[in-house]
């Protein structure tokens, strides 16, 4: 169940462990999908880190280090109305998407409940299950 605050959603991912990772032909978009059918697709820049971005010592990685990621569990999943995204692994990577970089694209489903999606500095839910609330 997704939770509405003031400037962002609280997706309700937590504890959904990643199922696969699809690095998509030319590098230009990368898919992430989770245990019982969400999907996360990203096109443009994106940051991969081990610790907190902004932390003093978290690590870059390369997008091509997110399939380490299959087994791991989200811890937390904010999608915000600025467009930006993040989200926390139980491993201790972070996966962000800025809203400033224009050329970043995101888009989140999961499938009878939600659909996320950034354009152009704005973050936009629809809600598909009627036992949610936006």
């Amino acid at each position: 169940m997704i939770e509405e605050l003031e400037d962002r959603w609280i997706l309700g991912l937590r504890g959904m462990p990643v199922a696969a990772i699809a690095h998509h032909p030319g590098g230009s978009e990368l898919g992430v999908i989770l245990d019982g059918g969400t999907e996360l697709k990203i096109s443009g820049p994106m940051h991969l880190t081990y610790g907190p971005a902004t932390a003093p010592g978290a690590v870059p990685l390369a997008a091509e280090e997110l399939d380490r990621l299959i087994g791991a569990a989200i811890m937390s999943a904010i999608a915000f109305k600025s467009g930006s995204l993040r989200i926390v692994f139980n491993t201790g990577h972070h996966l962000i998407v800025r809203a400033s970089e224009h050329k970043a694209t995101v888009r989140i489903q999961k499938p009878g409940d939600f659909s996320w999606s950034n354009q152009d500095g704005v973050g936009t839910m629809r809600v598909l299950g009627s036992n949610n609330s936006p």
